[in-house]
């Protein structure tokens, strides 16, 4: 009766392992500019299957929507260097993305294409943060303080 529960334990933690490893694989995603992955795209030396985070800014007029208003093509820019972006995430893209705006993508590059298949996008409004003075926003006692 021993032996079965042993070799139970044994499975299921061999499968709980391999579950963990390769969810943290898929995870993980290397961080990079659009100039770093220009670079890296032109030594040749680009895993297509690599997961990237890649940050840049939407070039302006680039967004060219479907007919469904859902999955854009747009071009980002950093560095001195543009690049293709592809969106073909299932979610909907957040209201700052626009024109302009800072982004931050996660996918991956494909080389058929010569484009980056963004899964995920991330736009950054830097406006609603400029000027912030940490300082004034200090509560202490329900009171704001300065440093």
């Amino acid at each position: 009766m021993q032996t079965k529960y042993a070799i139970g334990s044994i499975v299921l933690l061999l499968g709980l392992s391999y579950l963990f490893v390769t969810g943290f694989k898929e995870s993980r995603a290397d961080h990079m500019t659009v100039s770093g992955l220009a670079q890296v795209c032109q030594s040749g030396q680009i895993d297509e299957g690599r997961r990237i985070q890649l940050g840049g800014q939407v070039v302006e007029g680039s967004i060219e929507w479907d007919e469904y208003h859902h999955r854009p093509v747009f071009k980002v820019q950093e560095g001195g260097n543009t690049m293709t972006v592809k969106y073909e995430g299932q979610a909907l893209l957040p209201d700052t993305f626009k024109d302009g705006s800072p982004v931050v993508l996660e996918g991956h590059y494909r080389e058929s294409d010569n484009a980056f298949v963004a899964e995920v996008v991330f736009a950054k409004c830097p406006s609603k943060y400029e000027g912030q003075d940490y300082d004034t926003h200090l509560v202490v006692n329900g009171t704001t303080t300065a440093n």
